[in-house]
């Protein structure tokens, strides 16, 4: 990733929300970019002085209730400084011990009011963009940002900043990304050889094409807004970080980072929370999601499954080899099998977790939706 990118993750890497991987890249990138490491310091200064704010949704009211108020804390106290490394830093953040007042350079010893002002300011501007965001009428466009080499809009070069609009295709080549900016739903990042179609930006609805290439998606406003077609699967987030692959021949692959994303298709969905996997194929749709870490074995099977292949041996391989984590698959499995198979599939369930009170074997063997959704 580039310096852009790093800094776009940091609160993220800060609060501990992303998975192993980026967090190795981010840390790696921080320990040999100077510029990076400092404007992460700046994050975390702020975390910091922010702490003591509230973190749940609030009113505007209160916001200016909040700025009548002194910041907690008493000024003249005294606090124990602290040096931490980068590697010091992340154990310290993901361990969420942040009683400790810490300092990192001397440039940042800033007052508790200074930091405070700052956040407080951000806080409110962002309410009023968000407000005359909402209040403008609904924007047909979306703005377009390069990160790399030269992406096409229509029949147009992207040098530096632009947009889309609906009916509009984007495409990047071997060397080129762009960002979407989704109003304050989000953003997607369009990786190299990538081909995109923005099909709505209403208010409620925010919908594009992933014809072929991947997509890097990070959506923190209301759920179900966003959605993503494919040739073979509809992506829904559910307030998630995820990214999405799409072959030549249509089929995808869907890694979930943070959250959940539905996925649907004719006659089949399925739900992927974080750190699970699901395929897509053309024709047959989505398929089962799986976490990472199964087996080879475990994954064969439900490739085999998915695709309708030796369907009977694949299932007796999901049954006998599941572990415990693997109740995701089989949960999946009990609305793609026929009684039989669906009353095994519940018994080694049952086996792997705990069933609800009041769901029963007959009751879902019959289908019972209602139980299907407790469980």
């Amino acid at each position: 990733m580039i310096c852009k990118e790093i800094k776009y993750y940091l609160n993220d890497y800060a609060d501990g929300f992303l998975i192993n991987e980026i967090r190795e890249e981010i840390r790696s990138h921080l320990d040999r970019c100077p510029n990076c490491k400092n404007y992460y310091f700046d994050v975390i200064a702020v975390f910091k002085e922010a702490g003591s704010f509230p973190k749940k949704k609030t009113s505007l009211q209160d916001f200016r209730k909040l700025i009548n108020e002194k910041p907690r804390g008493n000024k003249n106290k005294k606090t124990s400084l602290k040096i931490l490394s980068i590697n010091q830093l992340d154990n310290y953040l993901l361990t969420g011990k942040r009683t400790r007042k810490f300092i990192l350079k001397k440039q940042y010893k800033k007052s508790g009011w200074f930091f405070a002002g700052a956040v407080i300011t951000a806080i409110i501007l962002g309410i009023t963009l968000g407000i005359l965001y909402h209040s403008q009428p609904t924007s047909a466009s979306w703005s377009v940002d390069n990160l790399a080499g030269l992406p096409v809009i229509g029949s147009e070069e992207l040098p530096g900043h632009g947009k889309i609009e609906p009916g509009e295709w984007l495409q990047t080549d071997a060397v080129s990304r762009a960002r979407l900016n989704i109003g304050t739903l989000g953003q997607v990042d369009v990786q190299p050889n990538s081909k995109i179609k923005l099909i709505e930006a209403r208010q409620n609805e925010y919908r594009i094409l992933l014809n072929e290439g991947r997509i890097h998606a990070v959506i923190w406003d209301s759920p179900c807004l966003f959605i993503v077609e494919t040739p073979s699967a509809t992506a829904i987030d559910l307030g998630c970080i995820y990214t999405l692959e799409v072959n030549k021949d249509g089929s995808g692959l869907l890694k979930v980072i943070s959250g959940c994303v539905a996925l649907q298709s004719v006659g089949s969905k399925s739900l992927i929370p974080a750190d699970a996997i699901c395929k897509t194929e053309k024709g047959f749709g989505a398929g089962i999601p799986y976490f990472n870490d199964a087996t080879d074995e475990f994954k064969a099977a439900l490739n085999d499954f998915d695709l309708g292949k030796e369907k009977n041996s694949a299932l007796s391989i999901l049954i006998n080899k599941s572990r415990k984590k693997d109740a995701l698959s089989l949960w999946h499995l009990l609305s793609r099998v026929e009684n039989n198979e669906r009353e095994k599939t519940f018994g080694r369930l049952a086996d792997l977790v705990e069933i609800p009170a009041g769901v029963t074997s007959e009751g879902i063997i019959n289908g019972n939706k209602e139980m299907m959704g407790v469980l």
